[in-house]
């Protein structure tokens, strides 16, 4: 216990003393000064960014860098939006810039990293030509021609569609699996409204073979399928109130539904304003629906169809800072016929940057399960336990991570080597 109270001690003197090694580099002169570039982005082809960016010098630490590149990314109705954002330190406090690129869904991985590097390019433009490095650095214009029609028609209405289709294949002598899901989308997202359907089919096949006590090969086969169609409509109705409508059918041979029919309304709040989804938001969304049940099997309440009324309270928090990131989600879900029969779900991550090259990661979720209306009443074999094809009775389930992480060395982290 003494060992680890010295260790933390030391490396937080450690971090100290970097700190004001930096601030007395930050008093160097302007013209000189090869601009340090902290790059924070966890779904960023970091290497690629570091490798086509050349006129900074990228660190390891945000402790080292004058200026810190935040980078997330949001889902939008077309594609893909990156929220640049240039946060300066030091010599540069209080500089602050925002750039946003959006990636379109039809969009291929090379034109989505190449787009982002441009405004990246863009955004840290301005910090570095004060530097001597302006004159190593070339702007290449492409102008575009001219049109004479003032307005593109949008024959789709801001309509997005989408089909997919998977499957895979893995065996051995003795065993063999196929899966396979398909299914399609479509969806529309403008200011004021958002609509998606979606449609999702799963197959799932494990065949298993052995030699019984006569010499002979036996074969078993076990399946399990789904089928699931969904539908949403979300008005925006304030800069901090949504409402929505929702609707979803389907069957699955896992959760003993041979037909489920659910509709639901629901509001929700945000305290902050939408606009600052990529950076902050703590909101709250109530639920009240109806949904039909019809099951493949009599159930342990000895029911082969009912009809449920509910209601859900969720409550979701997310901020993406430059100390880290916090993002947590909490459900409750009861029924209206007897409130005892109900779910309360919470899940977090924290992700903390304690001092220079210290980083903290925790995560865990917790579930307190009394709603399985659906478990069938016949005994489930151990080869369905075992593969988790049926839908098993519980009271409860969780997880947790931790993670401690501290990085010391070289603060440069320019150079790239894929060699092996």
């Amino acid at each position: 216990m003494l060992r680890g109270i010295i260790i933390i001690f030391i490396l937080f003197i450690t971090g100290l003393i970097s700190n004001n090694v930096f601030a007395q580099e930050n008093e160097q002169n302007l013209q000189d000064l090869e601009v340090r570039v902290f790059l924070d982005c966890n779904s960023c082809n970091n290497s690629y960014i570091r490798d086509e960016v050349q006129f900074v010098n990228f660190v390891r630490d945000k402790e080292d860098a004058h200026v810190h590149l935040l980078i997330t990314r949001e889902r939008t109705g077309a594609g893909t939006e990156f929220k640049i954002q240039v946060i300066g330190r030091g010599i540069f406090l209080g500089q602050d810039k925002t750039l946003s690129y959006v990636s379109f869904n039809s969009d291929t991985d090379e034109e989505e990293r190449r787009g982002l590097v441009r405004y990246i390019r863009a955004a840290l433009f301005p910090y570095v030509s004060a530097t001597n490095a302006i004159n190593e650095i070339d702007i290449l214009y492409t102008p575009v021609e001219e049109s004479t029609t003032e307005v593109t028609e949008d024959t789709w209405n801001s309509w997005i569609f989408e089909l997919d289709s998977r499957i895979s294949l893995d065996g051995e002598e003795s065993r063999k699996s196929m899966d396979y899901s398909g299914g399609f989308s479509a969806n529309r997202t403008t200011k004021k409204v958002k609509t998606d359907v979606g449609y999702e089919y799963e197959y799932d096949r494990r065949t298993f073979s052995d030699i019984n006590s006569e010499g002979n090969e036996e074969e078993s086969v076990f399946i399990r399928r789904s089928h699931e169609l969904e539908a949403s409509h979300v008005w925006a109705l304030t800069n901090h109130w949504s409402a929505g409508v929702f609707s979803d059918v389907r069957n699955s041979t896992r959760n003993n539904f041979d037909l489920s029919v659910m509709g639901s309304t629901g509001i929700e709040y945000n305290i902050f304003p939408y606009e600052e989804y990529s950076e902050r938001e703590i909101s709250f969304v109530y639920m009240l629906g109806a949904e039909y049940r019809n099951y493949t099997e009599t159930t342990i309440y000895l029911k082969d169809e009912e009809t449920l009324l509910g209601q859900e309270l969720r409550g979701r928090i997310d901020f993406t800072q430059t100390w880290g990131g916090v993002s947590g989600r909490a459900n409750f879900r009861t029924f209206m016929h007897d409130l005892s029969r109900n779910r309360f779900e919470i899940d977090m991550d924290v992700n903390f940057r304690i001092f220079r090259g210290l980083e903290l990661s925790l995560s865990g979720r917790y579930s307190i399960i009394n709603d399985q209306l659906n478990i069938p009443a016949g005994n489930i074999s151990d080869a369905e336990q075992l593969l988790n094809l049926r839908e098993q009775f519980t009271s409860y389930s969780y997880g947790a991570f931790i993670g401690l992480e501290y990085t010391f060395g070289s603060i440069f982290n320019q150079a790239i080597n894929p060699r092996f």
